[in-house]
């Protein structure tokens, strides 16, 4: 640590002890899923992601989300099994991926319980026969021969993770999983000495503690991951959780407690648990604060703490001794060493966005991250290579595929000339982000235009890429990332002039009137948050789609706070209806299953549709030209941003 960034984050870059070893600073990657491991197996591609945050200066690294310690447990988001032996190459690889860089080599240790469904391979065990909201298969009840089972299982896990090099063991004591199940009388009915009062009810957690203990001894580092405040209704209280936290504190078994707050047993608790931008920056600090206030043990706060500067002002603040800035790091694993560097412009924050991180592995996807396109591509993409013969690339249009394009291709020493016609560079983010709660969205755009200033681009804005200029510039390749243009779907009515779309809502060149009815056909975001854009400034809203459900495509732990925070404004959500004709007085419906008409009225109508790729150019272009020609991002076909940022990064490769 140089004397320059003590002096900027003097507690972030300090060192400090859990347990008998010492980490070389305070930044943390928690525990989380990834869909990475084959068959229980870490896989390369699992040890490159984190060894990316060792090499980017992270002090601890977390891996495995989970890490499965028992036989006797569901499995859950291709997590890895420390319980089988064939896995031990793998935890082997993944220690010294991480240790090679200095970092503290922690492994998540789960038992998942009673968490399962009807398609499970490996049905839940619980301490009852009790379910969730989200899982409602009533799973096996534990015998006692069972729990004395998964009990020596944890000691031999952690035993496995010592003995294959890892520093320590991160226990999930939180989000409805084992230990937790049998601490709420919710979820715990038994009447022998593992239900009933509390002392029984913590009975597992101690015995599990202690088998670890007796396995790995005390230089091994064993902390737990809790929960500050569930918000489950009928469930542990934060008064009742502090009780319990403190009694673990009490045994001095732990090195660490990392506080987070929600489960994912509920929709509602489910979008607070991995909280994203409809949240606060540092969610659960004063949960953190409220537990480091009464225990003895170090305590790790977790929850969008995205700078080095919000992180140091944490620490500061007493509320927590390490930070765990698990999604900021997968923005940028870089961020340690940029942030030692002095050189916070050049961090790639976290928008807290959700969709390519959480959000891809309840979709049954492997983690990546909306703004940074080499998430889990770290193998082949994690450098970028100058090419071999630097070339003049032109590129058309400044969203993200354009901007994300210029800046790999110029990175690798190409000339690069950005051509934009509109007067500011970020496409349609610009609009995305005028959406109540998007805001965060413009740090992409922010990252990307300094990234564009340092390489010394020549970008052109107000300019209208022609074939006479494109020409003239002498490009020895041309990206054409144009983007894509509202479409008004083949309906009757869709041109009447009260009828606009969510572009023209969020831009501000249209000003609805009175009751507003939208009608959503993507299933995406942009129908959603228009509706919660009007009902947050007091509009009469209706949003119709033809799905099951409102936003079938949004990440789960968007699309509950979405819900939740349109239906506390009383936005109406008709679902499994399709528009059939616009008049001047509403809008008249079918149901798509029975054909049912009904007609709902309306003073202004909004169409979300999917838009249609602006590509004449790159037609025009592709006749008798003499340079290379690429057609990406939303003008190739309208998709999401994180489309946009890999399209971009692959092609800028690709040059």
């Amino acid at each position: 640590m140089t004397d320059s960034s003590a002096s900027h984050f003097p507690q972030l870059f300090s060192p400090f002890r859990l347990g008998h070893t010492e980490t070389p600073n305070r930044i943390v990657s928690t525990s989380h899923g990834t869909n990475m491991a084959s068959e229980g197996i870490p896989t390369p591609q699992l040890i490159a992601y984190h060894e990316a945050k060792a090499r980017g200066g992270c002090g601890t690294v977390m891996m495995f989300g989970s890490g499965a310690a028992s036989p006797l447990t569901p499995i859950m988001n291709n997590h890895v099994n420390l319980w089988d032996d064939r896995a031990k190459n793998g935890l082997r690889d993944a220690a010294h991926a991480i240790k090679q860089h200095g970092a503290l080599a922690i492994s998540q240790v789960t038992s998942m319980g009673r968490r399962t469904n009807l398609h499970a391979d490996i049905f839940g065990r619980g301490p009852s026969a009790t379910s969730c909201e989200l899982s409602p298969a009533i799973p096996h009840v534990l015998t006692i021969g069972e729990i004395e089972q998964i009990t020596a299982d944890y000691a031999q896990a952690c035993a496995t993770l010592k003995d294959c090099g890892f520093d320590g063991a991160d226990l999930a004591f939180y989000d409805d999983q084992l230990p937790d199940q049998f601490w709420s009388p919710q979820t715990n009915h038994r009447r022998d000495r593992y239900g009933g009062v509390l002392e029984n009810r913590l009975r597992f957690s101690l015995d599990v503690l202690e088998a670890i203990r007796g396995a790995v001894g005390r230089e091994f580092i064993v902390g737990a991951r809790v929960s500050g405040d569930d918000r489950l209704p009928g469930g542990l209280s934060p008064e009742e959780l502090l009780e319990i936290i403190q009694r673990l504190d009490r045994t001095e078994q732990l090195d660490y407690f990392t506080v987070t707050g929600g489960t994912i047993s509920t929709f509602r608790s489910r979008g607070w648990n991995i909280p994203s931008a409809y949240y606060g920056l540092g969610t659960f600090v004063t949960l953190a604060g409220r537990i480091r206030s009464t225990v003895n043990t170090p305590v790790i706060v977790t929850g969008r703490i995205v700078t080095p500067a919000q992180a140091e002002q944490v620490l500061k603040s007493g509320a927590a001794d390490l930070v765990g800035m698990t999604r900021a790091l997968i923005a940028d694993p870089d961020l340690p060493t940029k942030a030692r560097n002095q050189q916070p412009e050049q961090i790639r924050v976290c928008m807290g966005s959700n969709e390519g991180c959480i959000d891809r592995l309840y979709f049954g996807l492997p983690i990546g991250c909306v703004q940074n396109p080499v998430v889990g591509r770290e193998q082949s993409w994690g450098n970028l290579t100058p090419a071999t013969k630097p070339r003049h690339i032109v590129v058309i249009g400044g969203g993200p595929a354009g901007m994300e394009t210029a800046r790999v291709a110029a990175s690798r020493q190409h000339q690069v000339t950005l051509l934009e016609r509109d007067n500011k560079l970020g496409g349609a983010i610009q609009i995305v982000a005028r959406a109540s709660g998007w805001e965060s969205y413009l740090q992409c755009v922010t990252w990307l235009k300094n990234q564009l200033q340092d390489l010394e681009i020549d970008i052109r804005l107000e300019t209208d890429a022609t074939t006479n200029l494109i020409r003239s510039l002498s490009p020895d390749a041309v990206v054409v990332a144009t983007g894509a243009e509202p479409r008004r779907p083949n309906l009757a009515g869709a041109n009447l002039p009260h009828v606009v779309t969510v572009s023209d809502i969020l831009s501000g060149s249209a000003n609805p009137s009175g009751r507003c009815v939208i009608l959503d056909e993507t299933g995406y975001t942009p129908g959603a948050t228009t509706a919660d854009t009007l009902s947050q400034l007091g509009y009469d809203v209706e949003i119709v789609t033809r799905q099951y459900a409102l936003g079938e495509d949004i990440g789960t732990t968007v699309r509950a706070v979405l819900h939740e925070r349109l239906l506390r404004t009383g936005v109406r959500i008709t679902t499994l209806h399709t528009p059939v004709e616009i008049t001047t007085s509403g809008v008249r419906l079918m149901h798509v299953l029975t054909d049912e008409e009904r007609f709902i009225e309306a003073d202004t109508v909004v169409l979300s549709s999917s838009g249609i790729g602006r590509d004449a150019l790159h037609r025009e272009l592709g006749e008798g030209n003499n340079y290379e020609l690429h057609l990406i991002g939303d003008a190739f076909a309208p998709r999401h941003l994180r489309h946009a940022m890999v399209d971009g990064a692959r092609t800028g490769r690709a040059l």
